[in-house]
């Protein structure tokens, strides 16, 4: 219970990290913003505690889970691959430019489908963690719908005409007007 506690926290410091990157493109100021990288590291640690603590699974449902968590590490990376500035993401500076490229043109956020993919499949690996890991894909889908209307349009160059644009989390089908540069 304790480290789902932590787990649950570790979101609301990524929630400060998004509103003094905002405050610092607003009012151009640089300044040390330590918080996305703490709650990653909270995230991460609830995570490794709950599975340490947790029975792992056997047979084909541990092995089906270990393929879908790494599935979901390397959709991730895949998604990431594609943003131009995708280092620069934790530094206070002036606006960056939205990324169409990849699966940035199809739809917007679907780094929520590996968090999801990983959430998955850690639960299967380890049954007794399976609903903490559910919640903080619940968490990680609340915390990008936050990203979507209320931080992103502030330090995200042209974000507002890509919100018309692009679909949230469900792409189009090919042809039906999405952009793809």
């Amino acid at each position: 219970m304790f480290w789902g506690l932590v787990g649950t926290g570790a979101f609301g410091l990524l929630i400060l990290f998004e509103y003094q990157k905002c405050r610092s493109v607003q009012y151009s100021s640089a300044g040390r913003n330590p918080w996305f990288f703490l709650g990653t590291l909270l995230l991460l640690l609830a995570c490794a505690v709950l599975g340490g603590t947790s029975i792992r699974s056997q047979g084909i449902r541990f092995w089906v889970g270990t393929l879908i968590l790494l599935l979901g590490f390397v959709f991730y990376g895949v998604v990431l691959s594609v943003v131009p500035d995708a280092g620069e993401y934790t530094r206070d500076r002036k606006k960056f430019p939205v990324c169409r490229k990849g699966f940035y043109g199809w739809m917007r956020h679907p780094g929520v489908w590996s968090f999801l993919m990983c959430g998955i499949g850690y639960g299967m690996i380890f049954p007794d963690a399976a609903v903490p890991a559910m919640w903080f894909s619940f968490l990680n889908l609340v915390y990008t719908w936050t990203q979507d209307r209320y931080f992103f349009p502030v330090y995200l160059e042209g974000y507002e005409q890509y919100r018309r644009e692009v679909p949230f989390l469900f792409p189009r089908k090919p042809g039906s007007g999405c952009i793809r540069k």
